[in-house]
C-alpha cells in the first residue's frame, strides 16, 4: 500500500505518537474526547496518544514543517490509540492513509476516492465496495428546509437512527424534545409569542413566567442571565413544523442507497417533493463525472447521502470502503473532505484538503492467499499535466501508466509548462507529459 501511494505522488511523513490533547479536540469537535488516552506530562501539559494522523499532518503544514508547492500529497503509517469499549478489546490499531492538501476540485476528490478503492485491489482484495456521501450537499438540503444550525447538526447526527424506520423516528423525536429542538406543549405557545415579540418585551414575558420559580436557585448566574438564556433556547428551538419536515425528509433520504444511475433520479424526485432545487446535487454529479475515467477494477460504487460520519469535521464528500467479509464490521477505511481544518489548527485561512485512512488490522481479514506480482522497482516517474479541457484524457493516461507499473502523478493546479517542469524537478520526477483535449501527448524530459 505504501508503494502504491508513493507511485502516485504521495510522500511519506512521520508524526509524533504523543501530541497535545487540544490538537485532536480542535479537529474532532470533542467527538474523540471520551475515546482518547490522555494524561498530564511532567511539565503540566495535557497530552494524548494519537487517535488519528490527519491533525498532526495538517499541523505540520500549518507550522511549515512540511513544505512544498501546493497541492501537497502525504502518506503515513503507524499505530493509533483509541478506546473502543471492553467488548472490542484492544486499543492500539494500525492505520495507513493519505492526505491531499491544497486542491479543492472534483478531480481531487475523485483521485482520493479512486486510490482508496484501487489500493486494496492492488493487494488482490476482491469484493469491497466504495460508499459515497456528501456532507456539504446534505447540509445545503437541510439549510434549504430552514433548519437552524443547532437543529441541523442534531438531524445529521441522527441519520443512523433514522435508518431503523418508524421506531427510530420516534426515538429521534423524543431526543429532540429533550434537547428543546421540539417544544413541549407547555412551551409551544411561549415559543410562538417569543418569536413575534421585541427582545426586551420577550424578556419581560419570560421573567413573568419564571420569576418566582428561580428565586434562590440561580447559583452564579443572575436572574437576567437565566431569563436571556432561556429565551435564547426558545428561539433556537426549531420551528416545530420545520423540524418535523426535516426529520421526515431525512428518513426518506437515508433510505436511498445504491448505484448512482438508480439513486440520482430518486434523489431529484425527493428534492422536488420538498420544494428543494435539484441543482443542490451538482457537486455529486461533478464528483461522479470526475471519477468516471478511473479504472476501479470492478469495485461497485454506492451512492448514499445518508453517509454522515464525523459531522464536526467533514465539509464535503465523505466515503467508506466496505467489505462484507470483515469480522468485526464491514468498514475497511474511509475519509472525506475537511476544508476548515487548516484554519482551525492555526492557519491564516481555509485551505481545501481531503484524505483517507485504512484500518490495516481489518484488511488482513480479506487478503488473498497471495499478493500477486510485485511492481518493478526503479521505474521512471512521470508527471501528467492536463490542458484545461483534457482532464479526462490525462486521468486515462495516468491510469494506463500505473497499470504498467510506472509511477504517475496527476497535476491538479493548472500549472503552465514551465511551472510543471519546476514542480517535477522539485519532486524528483524525470518526465512531464502534457495531455490535450484530443488525447495528444507532448512529452518532455526534465
Amino acid at each position: 500500500l505504501e508503494r502504491f501511494l508513493d507511485r502516485r505522488g504521495y510522500q511519506t511523513v512521520s508524526t509524533p505518537i504523543l501530541e497535545s490533547t487540544d490538537l485532536f479536540l480542535r479537529k474532532s469537535g470533542g467527538e474523540l474526547a471520551a475515546r482518547m488516552y490522555s494524561f498530564v506530562d511532567p511539565s503540566g501539559r495535557r497530552v494524548s496518544l494519537r487517535p488519528e494522523f490527519t491533525s498532526s499532518v495538517v499541523q505540520g503544514i500549518v507550522d511549515r514543517r512540511l513544505k512544498g508547492p501546493m497541492p501537497q500529497r502525504w502518506q503515513y503509517c503507524g499505530p493509533v490509540f483509541r478506546y473502543e469499549g471492553e467488548a472490542d478489546g484492544g486499543s492500539e490499531f494500525q492505520q495507513l492513509g493519505a492526505e491531499l492538501v491544497g486542491a479543492g476540485s472534483a478531480q481531487a476528490d475523485a483521485e482520493v476516492l479512486a486510490f482508496a478503492a484501487q489500493g486494496l485491489s492492488a493487494l488482490g482484495v476482491k469484493g469491497h465496495r466504495l460508499r459515497i456521501g456528501h456532507i456539504g450537499v446534505v447540509n445545503a438540503m437541510l439549510d434549504g428546509l430552514g433548519l437552524s444550525e443547532r437543529a441541523r447538526v442534531f438531524v445529521l447526527g441522527s441519520f443512523d437512527e433514522l435508518r431503523s424506520g418508524p421506531r427510530g423516528l420516534d426515538g429521534v423525536r423524543a431526543r429532540a424534545l429533550d434537547m428543546g429542538l421540539l417544544p413541549s406543549e407547555g412551551n409551544r405557545r411561549i415559543t410562538q409569542l417569543a418569536r413575534r415579540m421585541a427582545p426586551e418585551d420577550a424578556e419581560d414575558m419570560v421573567e413573568g413566567f419564571l420569576g418566582q420559580s428561580i428565586d434562590g436557585v440561580t447559583g452564579q448566574r443572575t436572574p437576567e442571565e437565566i431569563f436571556r438564556r432561556y429565551l435564547k433556547k426558545l428561539r433556537e428551538a426549531g420551528v416545530p413544523e420545520i423540524v418535523e419536515k426535516s426529520l421526515r425528509f431525512s428518513q426518506e433520504l437515508v433510505a436511498l442507497s445504491g448505484p448512482s444511475a438508480r439513486v440520482l433520479p430518486k434523489l431529484r424526485k425527493l428534492l422536488g417533493s420538498y420544494g428543494l432545487d435539484a441543482g443542490l446535487l451538482a457537486p455529486v454529479d461533478d464528483l461522479l463525472a470526475a471519477l468516471a475515467p478511473y479504472d476501479l477494477k470492478g469495485v461497485p460504487v454506492v451512492l448514499d447521502l445518508g453517509t454522515a460520519p464525523g459531522i464536526a469535521y467533514y465539509t464535503g464528500v465523505v466515503f467508506a470502503i466496505e467489505h462484507p467479509r470483515v469480522k468485526s464490521a464491514p468498514w475497511l477505511g474511509g475519509g472525506g473532505r475537511y476544508d476548515g481544518l487548516v484554519h482551525a489548527l492555526g492557519g491564516r485561512r481555509d485551505v481545501p484538503a481531503l484524505g483517507f485512512a485504512y484500518a490495516v488490522d481489518r484488511i488482513s481479514d480479506v487478503l488473498p492467499a497471495g499478493f500477486g506480482a510485485e511492481e518493478a522497482d526503479g521505474a521512471q516517474r512521470v508527471l501528467v499535466v492536463p490542458q484545461e479541457t483534457g482532464v479526462e484524457q490525462a486521468v486515462a493516461l495516468a491510469e494506463r501508466l500505473r497499470a504498467q507499473g510506472i509511477p504517475a502523478e496527476l497535476e491538479l493546479a493548472g500549472r503552465s509548462d514551465a511551472e510543471a517542469a519546476k514542480l517535477a524537478q522539485q519532486r524528483g520526477i524525470q518526465t512531464v507529459m502534457r495531455v490535450g483535449a484530443d488525447g495528444g501527448v507532448a512529452e518532455k524530459n526534465v
